[in-house]
């Protein structure tokens, strides 16, 4: 099944659950992108973004598993940013890279940062307890 037609699943259950002015002002202008296991919903502008993660974010986590049967990262985005961030990144890195692939990348980083963390942590206690500090 198409991506789109998940998201306008999605969208179906929303309008179910909420009154109709709600879904009509913060949902029925959205659109989303399917990456593997992410969803990145797109809004029209930064206060309905703001307004879906806030207000809407557990809503929104639970009819997508009931929808696609598992758990998704949800990323939400005004329209079009995700199309300039990896213009950019494209720029940047002389390569194309998707959203999820520079923050994959981030995300290893940060876990090779913590392990170096941790080992340097460990040094010093080993250090600290063979010659303790009066």
């Amino acid at each position: 099944m198409k991506e789109h037609h998940l998201w306008e699943q999605v969208k179906t259950k929303l309008a179910q659950k909420l009154p109709g002015p709600s879904f009509d002002t913060w949902f029925a202008s959205t659109s989303a992108t399917v990456d593997d296991d992410w969803l990145i919903i797109e809004c029209l502008n930064d206060i309905q973004c703001e307004w879906l993660q806030t207000r809407y974010g557990e809503l929104i986590s639970e009819t997508v598993r009931e929808v696609f049967g598992r758990e998704m990262r949800i990323f939400v985005s005004v329209h079009g940013e995700r199309q300039k961030i990896e213009e950019r990144l494209e720029q940047r890195f002389g390569a194309p890279m998707t959203f999820r692939q520079y923050v994959t990348r981030l995300e290893r980083q940060m876990e090779e940062l913590e392990r170096r963390i941790d080992h340097y942590a460990r040094i010093i206690d080993e250090l600290l307890e063979s010659r303790p500090i009066h």
